[in-house]
Formats: C-alpha cells, sequence, structure tokens
C-alpha cells in the first residue's frame, strides 16, 4: 500500500475530522467514534484505518472505535453507514470498487451517492503471491502449469473485479480459475500460507511474508509493477491489458454537514 506513513496518517485522521463539519464544534465530540472497516481484521485496509484511530483518539479525547464488517466487497458496512445518522460519529474506511464496480455486479441496495464521501487516501498495489513450496515463480507459470497438467486453478478471491479480471485471462489462455472466497486481504495471505491455493493477493499485508520466505511474490494485480517488488511482472508485462486498482476511502452517511472545503483540502495536501 502506496504512502502508509505516520505524517500522512496524522494528516488524513484531521482532513477526516474536518471534513465531518464537526470537527470545530466545541460539544464535538461528545461520545466515541464508530469507524466501520468493510473488509475482516488484519487486511490492509483494516490496518490503515486503525493506524488513523489513534491521532484522531488524540485530537479528538475520545475513544475511535474500529469495527470490522466485511462481506459483500465492502457493501455489509456500506449498508450500515447508509442507514446511519449524518452526525459525524460513524465513518466508514473501504476501498473505492465498494461504490463503484460492486453495486453494478451485485445490485446492491446503495449507490456512489448515498454517501458523505470525505477522502480519498491510500492506494493499494495489489501483488500476487503463492507458496513457497510451489513451483511458480511468476503468474505465467501458473498459467502454463495449468494447461500442461490440464487443471483448474484456484486462487483467493476478495471482490467482484478480481473474478471479471482472471476470468479475462482465463478466457485469453484457455484456463479456468477457480476463485475461492476469503472476505479480505488478510484471508488470501492466510489462505496461501496455508497452501490451500494455488494464488492469492492482497494490497500490502502480504509483504513480511514474501520478506521473510513465507509466501513468493509472483506478479503485480495492476497494468504497472509495484514499488515494493519492481522486478515482479505486472499484468501488462504478461500480455494481460487488465488490472485493477483499489483505493481506500473515508466515508460518512449522506448528509453528513462538511466543513471548510478549503481548509480540507489544504489538510490533505500536507499528507
Amino acid at each position: 500500500m502506496r504512502n502508509l506513513k505516520s505524517a500522512h496518517v496524522a494528516a488524513v485522521a484531521l482532513a477526516v475530522l474536518a471534513m465531518t463539519g464537526r470537527a470545530e464544534a466545541a460539544d464535538f465530540p461528545t461520545k466515541p467514534i464508530n469507524f466501520i472497516v468493510g473488509f475482516a481484521a488484519g487486511g490492509g485496509t483494516d490496518a490503515f484505518i486503525r493506524a488513523l484511530a489513534e491521532p484522531m483518539t488524540q485530537s479528538l479525547g475520545q475513544t475511535v472505535i474500529v469495527q470490522n464488517k466485511p462481506g459483500a466487497g465492502g457493501g455489509v458496512a456500506a449498508m450500515t453507514i447508509k442507514a446511519a445518522e449524518p452526525d459525524g460519529y460513524t465513518l466508514i474506511g473501504t476501498g473505492s470498487l465498494t461504490y463503484t464496480f460492486e453495486p453494478q455486479v451485485l445490485k446492491s441496495q446503495y449507490a456512489y451517492s448515498d454517501f458523505t464521501h470525505i477522502a480519498i487516501t491510500a492506494l493499494f498495489q495489489d501483488g500476487l503471491f503463492t507458496h513457497p513450496s510451489r513451483p511458480y515463480k511468476t503468474m505465467r507459470d501458473v498459467v502454463n502449469a495449468a494447461k500442461a497438467e490440464k487443471r483448474d486453478i484456484k486462487y483467493a478471491s476478495q471482490y467482484q473485479l478480481d473474478k471479471l479480471i482472471f476470468e479475462y485471462v482465463g478466457k485469453k489462455e484457455g484456463v479456468k480459475f477457480i476463485p475461492v472466497p476469503t472476505g479480505g486481504g488478510n484471508g488470501a495471505v492466510t489462505a496461501t500460507l496455508g497452501n490451500q491455493v494455488d494464488f492469492g493477493f492482497s494490497g500490502g499485508t502480504f509483504g513480511p511474508h514474501a520478506e521473510s520466505g513465507a509466501l513468493r511474490v509472483i506478479g503485480s494485480m495492476m497494468t504497472e509493477r509495484m514499488e515494493r517488488f519492481p522486478d515482479v511482472a505486472s499484468m501488462a508485462d504478461n500480455g494481460w491489458n487488465i488490472g485493477g486498482e483499489n483505493f481506500i476511502i473515508i466515508s460518512a452517511s449522506k448528509n453528513t454537514p462538511k466543513a471548510s472545503s478549503i481548509s480540507s483540502a489544504k489538510l490533505l495536501k500536507r499528507a
């Protein structure tokens, strides 16, 4: 994940507070703030939101409670926020695909316009990885092995977009990818560490496991290479002109009042 640094986190936290429209109110907050995460604990989104919660708690003098509500690619959390009071006491941190892609595919009972979107923060640089006991060094190796062995490819799935991406790759290469639902990046890492799938992907939580040798990085799920692992081929490098980019968006329920857009923009620029 790009830009997960302490200075960035603190600045984003201030911007979040300003954009709720309550940060300058003398009586705000008078109770804890709930911060809903659209994916399971331990993943990249969860790590980022928990990092935000600490400086927010220090600035506000009230506890920021992080709650995980995984499911439907962030849709379960989105429905929770949609129904919340627009008072600044309930926020959501989830991937941009929750609002842009998932509703189109799943016909969700919410739309992008049902929320007050506060800040676009970290960009996930999704990496593809496998268990080191498997012979794959690249995603091309995965595809070639499946062709040679005349079998399907099982991978750790997180949301609807990855299904579309690998359906495209499968049709182009003449193989079939079988998605195994995992609920988020941490689940994808766990499934791959347990050698339950051919490969998985996540937006950052795989890094320490790759550096320790517990996982092997075999590709970037974007059309560009990753900053952290620049020697690993991208989807485009493999001849697959498709990829997934996903940002963390901080949002609140619709009609949550906003503070000055100018001061908020300055805070975000500092990030």
